[in-house]
């Protein structure tokens, strides 16, 4: 219910802020699902770490871009790529990572908590958590779009602690994902 109430609420947002603000709570939803099977496999408690610690170094870089744009409507983010490049690509990287594509540690940890939820006897809360992570899509899409079209409705400079911190947290996010999809192939 966490998971669809939060996507739900994040659709219509046209402001970015709330946009994260309703996603954390979906995200809220994927947290739970290793607690839901908590006890039935030993996958929960990994999986349930792995996903937090991912999430939180991903979402610290989508509000680190919000920080250093200096602005809250979406209509804001228009060109941002013509204005940094590296950072629009570093918006990407984190949205994207929220979603749970690969090759970001947000996607290794939904995949962990995918695994937890078979492996605990609950198949559907994982054709519900990767449900919700495709719906989620469009919502970040409405923001990633407009940061690389042509068109800009707003210049002004950008905080520059906070798209060093947006670049680290997209890196750190690659990285983490990349080294533990690594390991978990190897292991």
């Amino acid at each position: 219910v966490t998971m669809t109430l939060g996507n739900l609420a994040a659709f219509t947002q046209d402001n970015v802020r709330r946009l994260l603000a309703y996603s954390t709570i979906g995200q809220a939803g994927y947290l739970l699902i290793p607690v839901a099977v908590a006890g039935r496999t030993d996958l929960a408690e990994p999986a349930l770490l792995f996903f937090l610690a991912a999430y939180a170094v991903t979402n610290l870089g989508a509000f680190a871009v919000v920080i250093a744009v200096g602005r809250d409507d979406l209509a804001a983010y228009g060109a941002l790529a013509r204005r940094s490049r590296l950072l629009a690509v570093s918006l990407v990287v984190c949205l994207l990572g929220l979603v749970g594509t690969p090759p970001t540690a947000v996607f290794v940890g939904k995949l962990l908590m995918f695994g937890a939820a078979l492996d605990g006897g609950h198949a559907w809360l994982a054709v519900v958590a990767a449900v919700n992570s495709v719906a989620s899509v469009f919502y970040y899409l409405r923001w990633i779009v407009p940061a690389f079209s042509r068109d800009t409705t707003w210049e002004g400079d950008l905080d520059r602690s906070a798209r060093w911190t947006a670049y680290l947290a997209a890196a750190g996010s690659l990285a983490l994902g990349i080294g533990s999809g690594i390991a978990l192939t190897i292991g």
